[in-house]
């Protein structure tokens, strides 16, 4: 029986919906993810290294989803951008989860298996409440919104309508958060590969932080980050260690500790920047205002000109008999 087909008949929480046990972990701050234990912490360097076992086929941005082994479900994630010479660099990583059962083992990637798939699949298609401004073909949710789960031509497929009892409730899911923003990863369909009935549906990179029945999952800031900068035919590889990775070389460990010193050069320009900046503001704020003291110096130089002034007018009087100071009034009045 289709997984939502039977969750409509239980009665139990709807497909991707958080009744996995724990709540969702919260997202993890910029700056401080831990690399999943057992994890390789540089794909990007491996990547450009040759170190790779799937194809990306020359893709601008590629994001890996890696897990330690089989049956793990915390998984790092990991984006990284083409160079102009054709290496790759880290743009972000978080971390986040797979499917309740891991990623599947060659040939076990079916319906109710509960597992993520592992391979190197594109990224064409986006949905959720509102664009965020992606240049992947885009879906914004309605309350007729729906994910094909049933037989026919609309398996895995987006559509509109009432649907059938397999057919995932976009809607539904995007009001619990879930799909307040996702990517549409090209397992079983096109145009990676012709659709398999039965083969699992709806695989995408989506919000909730928490394990999934087959999508990835990690915090919205970080959904919302990969649409805003995802073209069509950007890569996810997906997988355990072994699956994805080949064995390290000299040249990728090279890699990864010229990108460990350019880090650290980084940091050290930022902090002297940020001291030399401070030390600025402090001697900004010990340097006295002397304006005040300037304007009141000036005052009192006007002041002792004009009384200097008046002294000397004064002298300068002759000074009058008091006959003729009273002849004077006398002509006056």
């Amino acid at each position: 029986m289709p997984m939502a087909a039977a969750l409509v008949l239980t009665g139990t929480a709807p497909l991707h919906a958080s009744e996995h046990g724990a709540p969702a972990a919260p997202a993890p701050d910029a700056g401080q993810v831990s690399p999943v234990p057992g994890v390789s912490p540089n794909p990007c360097e491996r990547l450009t290294a040759g170190e790779v076992k799937f194809a990306v086929g020359g893709s601008a941005r590629v994001t890996f989803a890696t897990a330690a082994a089989y049956g793990s479900t915390a998984v790092l994630l990991t984006s990284c951008v083409q160079e102009g010479d054709g290496s790759y660099r880290q743009e972000w990583q978080r971390t986040g989860f797979a499917g309740r059962n891991g990623f599947a083992p060659r040939g076990r990637m079916w319906e109710n298996t509960l597992f993520s798939p592992t391979g190197s699949f594109t990224v064409t298609e986006a949905l959720g409440r509102e664009d965020p401004g992606t240049e992947l073909k885009y879906y914004q949710v309605n309350e007729h919104s729906r994910w094909g789960g049933e037989e026919g031509r609309t398996y895995n497929q987006y559509f509109e309508g009432e649907g059938g009892q397999a057919d995932e409730n976009l809607w539904r899911y995007m009001q619990s958060g879930l799909y307040e923003q996702a990517a549409v990863i090209n397992w079983n369909r096109p145009p990676d590969m012709p659709v398999t009935q039965g083969a699992s549906f709806a695989i995408f990179l989506h919000a909730g932080n928490a394990e999934t029945w087959g999508c990835i999952s990690t915090d919205l800031a970080t959904v919302t980050k990969f649409l805003k900068t995802a073209v069509p035919g950007d890569r996810m590889v997906m997988g355990i260690q072994d699956d994805v990775f080949l064995a390290s070389t000299v040249r990728s460990d090279a890699l990864t500790a010229e990108r460990a010193a350019e880090d650290e050069a980084a940091e050290k320009r930022a902090a002297e920047q940020r001291a030399a900046a401070q030390r600025e503001a402090e001697d900004a704020a010990a340097e006295p205002d002397w304006e005040p003291y300037a304007v009141g110096v000036f005052s009192l130089a006007l002041f002792i000109t004009y009384v200097a002034a008046k002294l000397r007018g004064s002298r300068a009087r002759p000074e009058q008999s008091p006959r003729a100071e009273a002849e004077e009034e006398a002509a006056i009045r």
